[in-house]
């Protein structure tokens, strides 16, 4: 019997969440039909249509028509729309924050677990295919830099920018340190909004320091991540899809060589050129062609259908939403 999707919320990113499950269905044939798309707005009906998929205007009347749903509404409403669902059994991908206080997040992960049914959480940076590119590449970080700005979007305004664009980044940190921060200090100051619209953030772990920076604001749009590693260091471009990994060298590792006690006369070549040839090695990295969006929503698919945990589940979600909890608790306005 073929499992029946449906999309809460047809803006900016459900409209995308609407267009992606309408291919990913269509592509697994019998196994899942993509079968209601439900906006408040009459504008969404003209998605639905788009997608060949009925289109509804309130989300109750799903009840019995899907049997798993996306919910890509405002953050104010996920508690509202993704509880209506899970206290009914029905597996939710609610995107990231997975609310917007972490007693409500609480509350939804409550509701999945006593229903045993799936909730996965929106934070589809895990996704990104020049993320799992260099996952192979990943060690111990001893420090992270990472940057996130954009021009205004004029959408999402009714959370911080902490809660819009950084939760990417403190999700992904907490990911790759296997950590949570130990200290946390942060600064940020509104622009347009009422809330912040560019903040900065370090979070120290006990083994680790990231820096991390959001705006909403910039002239430009730029997603970096700079990781140093005790034995390499990863540069990537989340936007681009692409990145680099710069290990040491075996003879640096063994201790065959030992820069401190080089001198460029002894060494009889050109600085860089010793370096790249003798101390480190470099792998050029490149993801894949698999939009982030589109391996997100398969794998939500497959939870569905096999019944398993998400890589972002509901308790991922709410680590990230506490850190930005955190780091909005302790922001220095300025």
């Amino acid at each position: 019997m073929s499992l029946r999707i449906g999309v809460v919320g047809l803006g900016h990113l459900g409209k995308f969440h609407a267009e992606t499950f309408a291919r990913l269905c269509h592509k697994r044939g019998s196994q899942f039909t993509f079968s209601a798309a439900c906006d408040a707005s009459p504008a969404g009906e003209s998605v639905a249509k788009s997608c060949k998929t009925p289109f509804f205007r309130d989300f109750r009347e799903l009840e019995g028509k899907v049997d798993a749903v996306s919910i890509a509404v405002p953050t104010t409403f996920h508690r509202e729309i993704g509880g209506y669902f899970l206290e009914r059994g029905i597996p939710c991908l609610i995107e990231k924050p997975l609310a917007k206080t972490v007693a409500e997040a609480e509350e939804l992960i409550a509701m999945a677990a006593h229903k045993s049914t799936v909730l996965q959480v929106g934070h589809v940076e895990r996704f990104n295919p020049i993320v799992r590119a260099a996952a192979p590449y990943f060690g111990r970080p001893r420090f992270i830099e990472a940057t996130r700005i954009s021009p205004y979007p004029f959408r999402s305004t009714d959370i911080s920018v902490t809660l819009d664009l950084m939760i990417h980044d403190i999700d992904l940190a907490l990911s790759v340190t296997q950590e949570d921060p130990v200290e946390i200090r942060a600064a940020g100051t509104p622009v347009f909004s009422a809330t912040d619209d560019i903040a900065n953030a370090r979070l120290e772990f006990q083994s680790a320091v990231a820096n991390v920076s959001a705006s909403r604001v910039s002239l430009k749009k730029e997603r970096k991540w700079r990781i140093f590693q005790e034995h390499g260091y990863l540069s990537l471009n989340l936007l681009e899809n692409e990145g680099v990994f710069i290990e040491k060298s075996e003879a640096l590792k063994s201790g065959a060589i030992d820069p401190s006690k080089l001198s460029l006369a002894s060494v009889g070549i050109a600085a860089l050129t010793f370096q790249l040839e003798k101390l480190v090695k470099r792998v050029t990295l490149k993801g894949d062609k698999m939009p982030a969006l589109e391996a997100e929503l398969a794998d939500f698919l497959s939870c569905v259908a096999e019944k398993r945990r998400p890589l972002v589940d509901g308790g991922e979600g709410l680590r990230a939403l506490r850190v930005a909890e955190r780091v909005m608790s302790s922001m220095k306005k300025l």
